[in-house]
């Protein structure tokens, strides 16, 4: 899963030079401290509400069943850790919003799973990214509404 993760880094990270691959994997391996990531994903593009806060962000849910959201800047990075089962709303929405770069109505789809006033937020604008959004939101289903 790891060099899964790393491939997807290093294709978002083409558009950072001032980001290096080394310290983001460093950083990750140090929050998740070995334990098994179970699926990912990484938003290229910041979710509304981050914008100020980086220049990209990756969620992670391991086998322990906690979810990492960790925010990715030039200057820092930063994450949020909660156990799944604490995620209190699950929502996702797959639509179409309007690209006013192509000046053509795009799918997307998002995940927002929300505990307290906290939001968690993935986004795939674009059809490569949705197979680990999906696969993303299928495990938090699975963990927090399990069907026996």
């Amino acid at each position: 899963m790891e060099d899964k993760l790393i491939a997807r880094l290093k294709d978002v990270l083409k558009e950072y030079k001032d980001i290096s691959l080394d310290y983001v994997v460093e950083q990750v391996r140090e929050i998740t401290k070995k334990r098994t990531m179970k699926a990912f994903h990484v938003n290229q593009h910041m979710p509304q509400g981050y914008e100020d806060q980086g220049a990209f962000n990756l969620l992670i849910v391991t086998a322990g069943n906690t979810l990492f959201d960790c925010v990715v800047g030039e200057e820092y990075f930063r994450y949020d850790a909660i156990a799944v089962k604490a995620i209190e709303k699950f929502q996702v929405i797959d639509g179409m919003w309007e690209n006013k770069e192509s000046k053509k109505s795009e799918a997307f789809i998002s995940l927002r799973l929300s505990h307290g006033d906290e939001s968690h937020i993935a986004l795939a604008l674009e059809d490569g990214d949705r197979p680990s959004l999906k696969a993303l939101a299928d495990l938090v289903l699975s963990i927090r509404n399990p069907e026996a």
